[in-house]
């Protein structure tokens, strides 16, 4: 009976609703927790259409493709570092690609995309719709990258996929 009683007992204060003053602690914390964990993107996939909105992906079957069609990928960027813009807080980062062929050739773009967000209160549910178009490539398998660069800290990300192009 003891140690239901003593097992009960932090279970009624979970239940209990949290102050105002807790709630900042915590955003504290995890604000903290997320400076300090390395900026990843995940999920990271080849996808059939672009995301509408977060969470929004339809994954593909394979990552083959006709020459001439569009590849499409999306990626949701975690751990962001944020800016402060006068009394908004700023999110931004900037996208590379590189692509390396069947050959053992890179081509790559720096700023294939630059995304900035101002805010007044933390966001955490970013998506990007990513795509290519590799008309001229000939067929092959090719190992495409993207690198997330954050504009408010030395934090970066990477993530790739290999992909064919078919005759």
């Amino acid at each position: 009976m003891r140690r239901t009683l003593l097992t009960l007992v932090p279970l009624a204060l979970l239940s209990q609703p949290l102050a105002a003053a807790d709630l900042e602690a915590l955003e504290r914390q995890l604000d903290q927790a997320r400076a300090e964990a390395p900026m990843a993107m995940k999920p990271f996939m080849t996808v059939k259409r672009p995301a509408k909105y977060f969470g929004d992906y339809e994954p593909r079957k394979s990552n083959e493709f006709r020459r001439g069609e569009k590849v499409m990928f999306y990626a949701e960027p975690k751990n962001l570092a944020y800016g402060k813009k006068g009394e908004f807080l700023e999110v931004g980062f900037d996208v590379d690609v590189e692509v390396k062929g069947p050959d053992g050739k890179t081509m790559g773009q720096e700023k294939l995309m630059t995304f900035k967000l101002p805010t007044r209160s933390r966001v955490q549910d970013v998506y990007l719709n990513l795509d290519l178009s590799l008309d001229k490539a000939p067929p092959g398998n090719y190992n495409v990258k993207f690198i997330l660069r954050d504009a408010n800290s030395q934090k970066r990300a990477e993530a790739s996929e290999v992909i064919t192009i078919k005759k």
